[in-house]
């Protein structure tokens, strides 16, 4: 079974939305490779109950 990549809640400001081919600043899910998931949400606690969303969903188990 493979293992999804991991995840993790960056800030894309406006100077930097064209290196993560976004078109908007905001926080995002982005995986290992700096490909963004999941986003934009307008806060950090949006972010991270997104990621703990899609782990669920895809049956990753928890890590504390």
């Amino acid at each position: 079974m493979l293992r999804s990549k991991d995840l993790i809640a960056v800030h894309i400001a406006d100077d930097d939305v064209g290196d993560y081919r976004v078109r908007e600043a905001g926080w995002y899910a982005v995986d290992d490779n700096d490909k963004v998931v999941l986003g934009p949400f307008d806060s950090l606690a949006e972010c991270d109950r997104a990621i703990r969303d899609r782990l669920l969903r895809i049956g990753s188990p928890a890590s504390d």
